[in-house]
Protein backbone atom coordinates (compact mmCIF):
# COMPACT_ATOMS: atom_id res chain seq x y z
CA UNK A 1 0.00 0.00 0.00
CA UNK A 2 2.89 2.34 0.80
CA UNK A 3 4.33 1.79 -2.69
CA UNK A 4 0.95 2.59 -4.24
CA UNK A 5 0.70 5.89 -2.35
CA UNK A 6 4.24 6.80 -3.40
CA UNK A 7 3.44 5.99 -7.03
CA UNK A 8 0.21 8.02 -6.83
CA UNK A 9 2.20 11.05 -5.66
CA UNK A 10 4.75 10.50 -8.42
CA UNK A 11 2.12 10.29 -11.16
CA UNK A 12 0.30 13.30 -9.73
CA UNK A 13 3.53 15.32 -10.04
CA UNK A 14 4.29 14.03 -13.55
CA UNK A 15 0.80 14.86 -14.79
CA UNK A 16 0.98 18.28 -13.13
CA UNK A 17 4.30 19.18 -14.75
CA UNK A 18 3.61 17.77 -18.22
CA UNK A 19 0.18 19.39 -18.41
CA UNK A 20 1.86 22.77 -17.92
CA UNK A 21 3.41 22.39 -21.38
CA UNK A 22 0.29 20.95 -22.99
CA UNK A 23 1.33 17.30 -22.84
CA UNK A 24 0.42 14.13 -21.00
CA UNK A 25 3.03 12.18 -19.08
CA UNK A 26 2.21 8.86 -20.70
CA UNK A 27 5.65 8.47 -22.24
CA UNK A 28 7.22 8.00 -18.78
CA UNK A 29 4.50 5.94 -17.05
CA UNK A 30 5.87 2.52 -18.04
CA UNK A 31 9.52 3.32 -17.20
CA UNK A 32 8.48 4.49 -13.73
CA UNK A 33 6.37 1.38 -13.19
CA UNK A 34 9.34 -0.76 -14.26
CA UNK A 35 11.61 1.06 -11.81
CA UNK A 36 8.94 0.46 -9.11
CA UNK A 37 9.17 -3.29 -9.66
CA UNK A 38 6.33 -4.03 -12.09
CA UNK A 39 7.10 -6.30 -15.03
CA UNK A 40 6.36 -5.67 -18.71
CA UNK A 41 3.45 -8.09 -18.26
CA UNK A 42 1.45 -5.65 -16.10
CA UNK A 43 3.10 -2.21 -16.52
CA UNK A 44 1.65 -1.50 -20.01
CA UNK A 45 -1.94 -2.25 -18.91
CA UNK A 46 -1.66 0.06 -15.90
CA UNK A 47 -0.09 2.78 -18.05
CA UNK A 48 -2.84 2.56 -20.67
CA UNK A 49 -5.52 3.02 -17.98
CA UNK A 50 -3.77 6.23 -16.89
CA UNK A 51 -3.40 7.47 -20.46
CA UNK A 52 -7.05 6.76 -21.27
CA UNK A 53 -8.28 8.48 -18.11
CA UNK A 54 -6.15 11.62 -18.40
CA UNK A 55 -6.92 11.98 -22.12
CA UNK A 56 -10.66 11.79 -21.49
CA UNK A 57 -10.33 14.44 -18.78
CA UNK A 58 -8.50 16.79 -21.18
CA UNK A 59 -10.94 16.02 -24.00
CA UNK A 60 -13.75 18.08 -22.50
CA UNK A 61 -11.54 21.19 -22.33
CA UNK A 62 -10.46 20.89 -25.97
CA UNK A 63 -13.98 20.18 -27.21
CA UNK A 64 -15.34 23.21 -25.35
CA UNK A 65 -12.79 25.42 -27.12
CA UNK A 66 -13.55 23.85 -30.53
CA UNK A 67 -9.99 22.75 -31.15
CA UNK A 68 -10.66 19.12 -32.13
CA UNK A 69 -10.78 18.21 -35.82
CA UNK A 70 -13.14 15.27 -35.36
CA UNK A 71 -13.15 14.32 -39.05
CA UNK A 72 -9.36 14.12 -39.09
CA UNK A 73 -9.39 11.93 -35.98
CA UNK A 74 -12.10 9.63 -37.37
CA UNK A 75 -10.17 9.10 -40.63
CA UNK A 76 -6.58 8.57 -39.45
CA UNK A 77 -7.14 6.98 -36.03
CA UNK A 78 -8.93 3.62 -36.74
CA UNK A 79 -5.73 1.84 -37.92
CA UNK A 80 -4.05 2.92 -34.68
CA UNK A 81 -6.90 1.57 -32.54
CA UNK A 82 -7.11 -1.77 -34.35
CA UNK A 83 -3.36 -2.31 -34.13
CA UNK A 84 -3.25 -1.17 -30.48
CA UNK A 85 -5.65 -4.02 -29.65
CA UNK A 86 -3.44 -6.42 -31.63
CA UNK A 87 -0.31 -5.14 -29.87
CA UNK A 88 -1.90 -5.43 -26.44
CA UNK A 89 -3.30 -8.91 -27.09
CA UNK A 90 -0.07 -10.39 -28.45
CA UNK A 91 2.38 -8.58 -26.14
CA UNK A 92 2.81 -11.82 -24.15
CA UNK A 93 4.48 -13.44 -27.15
CA UNK A 94 7.35 -10.94 -27.21
CA UNK A 95 10.26 -11.45 -24.77
CA UNK A 96 10.43 -8.79 -22.06
CA UNK A 97 13.97 -7.75 -23.04
CA UNK A 98 12.77 -6.94 -26.58
CA UNK A 99 9.80 -4.97 -25.22
CA UNK A 100 12.08 -2.94 -22.97
CA UNK A 101 14.47 -2.35 -25.89
CA UNK A 102 11.60 -1.06 -28.04
CA UNK A 103 10.48 1.16 -25.17
CA UNK A 104 13.98 2.61 -24.84
CA UNK A 105 14.06 3.34 -28.59
CA UNK A 106 10.70 5.16 -28.42
CA UNK A 107 11.91 7.17 -25.42
CA UNK A 108 15.06 8.20 -27.30
CA UNK A 109 12.92 9.39 -30.22
CA UNK A 110 10.45 11.19 -27.95
CA UNK A 111 13.20 12.92 -25.96
CA UNK A 112 14.91 14.07 -29.14
CA UNK A 113 11.65 15.48 -30.55
CA UNK A 114 11.05 17.40 -27.30
CA UNK A 115 14.55 18.91 -27.29
CA UNK A 116 14.68 19.80 -30.98
CA UNK A 117 13.52 23.31 -31.89
CA UNK A 118 10.68 23.53 -34.39
CA UNK A 119 11.35 25.08 -37.79
CA UNK A 120 9.05 27.86 -39.00
CA UNK A 121 6.08 26.51 -40.93
CA UNK A 122 6.38 26.71 -44.70
CA UNK A 123 3.74 28.45 -46.80
CA UNK A 124 0.81 26.13 -47.50
CA UNK A 125 0.59 24.74 -51.04
CA UNK A 126 -2.56 22.74 -51.79
CA UNK A 127 -1.55 19.30 -53.19
CA UNK A 128 -3.44 18.07 -56.24
CA UNK A 129 -2.52 14.38 -56.11
CA UNK A 130 -5.53 12.07 -55.50
CA UNK A 131 -4.11 10.40 -52.38
CA UNK A 132 -4.01 13.72 -50.53
CA UNK A 133 -7.00 14.73 -48.42
CA UNK A 134 -7.25 18.51 -48.33
CA UNK A 135 -8.82 19.81 -45.11
CA UNK A 136 -10.23 23.21 -44.16
CA UNK A 137 -10.86 23.55 -40.43
CA UNK A 138 -11.21 26.65 -38.24
CA UNK A 139 -10.19 28.81 -41.17
CA UNK A 140 -6.95 26.88 -41.74
CA UNK A 141 -5.96 24.66 -44.69
CA UNK A 142 -3.82 21.55 -44.42
CA UNK A 143 -3.39 18.29 -46.33
CA UNK A 144 -3.12 14.63 -45.31
CA UNK A 145 -1.06 12.15 -47.32
CA UNK A 146 -3.44 9.26 -46.55
CA UNK A 147 -1.25 6.23 -47.48
CA UNK A 148 1.73 7.60 -45.55
CA UNK A 149 -0.19 8.79 -42.50
CA UNK A 150 -2.41 5.68 -42.19
CA UNK A 151 0.64 3.40 -42.40
CA UNK A 152 2.43 5.46 -39.75
CA UNK A 153 -0.54 5.53 -37.38
CA UNK A 154 -1.05 1.76 -37.70
CA UNK A 155 2.60 1.21 -36.76
CA UNK A 156 2.22 3.55 -33.80
CA UNK A 157 -0.81 1.56 -32.67
CA UNK A 158 1.13 -1.69 -32.43
CA UNK A 159 3.79 -0.06 -30.26
CA UNK A 160 1.27 1.87 -28.15
CA UNK A 161 -0.76 -1.24 -27.34
CA UNK A 162 2.24 -3.50 -26.79
CA UNK A 163 4.35 -1.11 -24.70
CA UNK A 164 1.61 0.82 -22.91
CA UNK A 165 2.86 4.20 -24.11
CA UNK A 166 1.07 7.20 -25.49
CA UNK A 167 1.29 7.49 -29.26
CA UNK A 168 0.59 11.20 -29.05
CA UNK A 169 4.19 12.29 -28.85
CA UNK A 170 4.77 10.60 -32.23
CA UNK A 171 1.38 11.51 -33.74
CA UNK A 172 1.97 15.19 -33.04
CA UNK A 173 5.05 15.42 -35.34
CA UNK A 174 3.17 13.40 -37.98
CA UNK A 175 0.23 15.83 -37.97
CA UNK A 176 2.36 18.97 -37.68
CA UNK A 177 5.26 18.08 -39.99
CA UNK A 178 3.61 15.76 -42.53
CA UNK A 179 0.12 17.31 -42.66
CA UNK A 180 0.71 20.94 -41.71
CA UNK A 181 -1.86 20.84 -38.88
CA UNK A 182 -1.44 23.80 -36.46
CA UNK A 183 -0.01 22.77 -33.08
CA UNK A 184 -3.08 23.65 -30.99
CA UNK A 185 -5.41 21.64 -33.26
CA UNK A 186 -2.89 18.78 -33.46
CA UNK A 187 -2.63 18.56 -29.64
CA UNK A 188 -6.42 18.55 -29.20
CA UNK A 189 -7.04 16.04 -32.00
CA UNK A 190 -4.22 13.82 -30.75
CA UNK A 191 -5.89 13.73 -27.32
CA UNK A 192 -8.99 12.13 -28.84
CA UNK A 193 -6.94 9.56 -30.71
CA UNK A 194 -4.75 8.75 -27.72
CA UNK A 195 -7.81 8.08 -25.53
CA UNK A 196 -9.31 5.64 -28.04
CA UNK A 197 -5.97 3.97 -28.74
CA UNK A 198 -5.37 3.49 -25.01
CA UNK A 199 -8.82 1.90 -24.61
CA UNK A 200 -8.05 -0.55 -27.44
CA UNK A 201 -4.72 -1.43 -25.88
CA UNK A 202 -6.26 -1.94 -22.43
CA UNK A 203 -8.87 -4.25 -23.96
CA UNK A 204 -6.19 -6.37 -25.58
CA UNK A 205 -4.23 -6.69 -22.32
CA UNK A 206 -7.43 -7.34 -20.32
CA UNK A 207 -8.40 -10.29 -22.50
CA UNK A 208 -5.05 -11.84 -21.59
CA UNK A 209 -5.61 -11.11 -17.86
CA UNK A 210 -2.70 -8.65 -17.71
CA UNK A 211 -4.43 -5.59 -16.23
CA UNK A 212 -4.14 -4.60 -12.55
CA UNK A 213 -7.35 -2.58 -12.35
CA UNK A 214 -6.98 -1.51 -8.71
CA UNK A 215 -3.52 -0.04 -9.22
CA UNK A 216 -4.41 1.45 -12.60
CA UNK A 217 -7.58 3.24 -11.45
CA UNK A 218 -5.93 4.52 -8.24
CA UNK A 219 -3.00 6.00 -10.14
CA UNK A 220 -5.34 7.32 -12.84
CA UNK A 221 -7.24 9.36 -10.24
CA UNK A 222 -4.00 10.93 -9.03
CA UNK A 223 -2.89 11.69 -12.61
CA UNK A 224 -6.25 13.26 -13.53
CA UNK A 225 -6.13 15.58 -10.50
CA UNK A 226 -2.57 16.58 -11.32
CA UNK A 227 -3.45 17.25 -14.95
CA UNK A 228 -6.47 19.38 -14.09
CA UNK A 229 -4.44 21.49 -11.65
CA UNK A 230 -1.44 21.82 -13.94
CA UNK A 231 -3.51 22.92 -16.93
CA UNK A 232 -4.87 25.83 -14.90
CA UNK A 233 -1.61 27.04 -13.41
CA UNK A 234 -0.15 30.17 -14.98
CA UNK A 235 3.59 29.73 -15.34
CA UNK A 236 6.24 32.40 -15.72
CA UNK A 237 8.65 29.68 -16.84
CA UNK A 238 9.57 29.54 -20.52
CA UNK A 239 7.52 26.56 -21.76
CA UNK A 240 9.91 25.74 -24.59
CA UNK A 241 12.77 25.60 -22.10
CA UNK A 242 10.76 23.43 -19.72
CA UNK A 243 9.91 21.11 -22.60
CA UNK A 244 13.59 20.71 -23.44
CA UNK A 245 14.36 19.91 -19.80
CA UNK A 246 11.74 17.15 -19.81
CA UNK A 247 13.21 15.91 -23.07
CA UNK A 248 16.59 15.49 -21.39
CA UNK A 249 14.94 13.63 -18.50
CA UNK A 250 13.27 11.24 -20.95
CA UNK A 251 16.60 10.60 -22.67
CA UNK A 252 18.19 9.80 -19.31
CA UNK A 253 15.38 7.35 -18.54
CA UNK A 254 15.95 5.67 -21.91
CA UNK A 255 19.67 5.35 -21.21
CA UNK A 256 18.93 3.87 -17.78
CA UNK A 257 16.72 1.19 -19.36
CA UNK A 258 19.41 0.42 -21.95
CA UNK A 259 22.04 0.20 -19.20
CA UNK A 260 19.92 -2.30 -17.24
CA UNK A 261 19.43 -4.39 -20.40
CA UNK A 262 23.13 -4.68 -21.22
CA UNK A 263 24.44 -5.23 -17.68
Amino acid sequence: MEKLFLLAGTFFLISLLFSMIGMGGGIVYVPILLFAGYSMKFAPGISLILIMSTSLAALFHFHKNKKIDWKLALVIDPPTDIMAFVGGYFANLVPEAILQGLLAAILLLAGTLMIKNKKPAAAYIRPTKPWYWNRHFNGIDYSVNLPLVLTATASIGVLAGMLGITGGIIKLPIMVLLCGVPMDIAVATSTVMVAITAFSGVLGHALQGNVDWHTGLTLALAAIIGGLIGSRISLNTDKSRLKRIFGVVILLIALQIIYKLIT
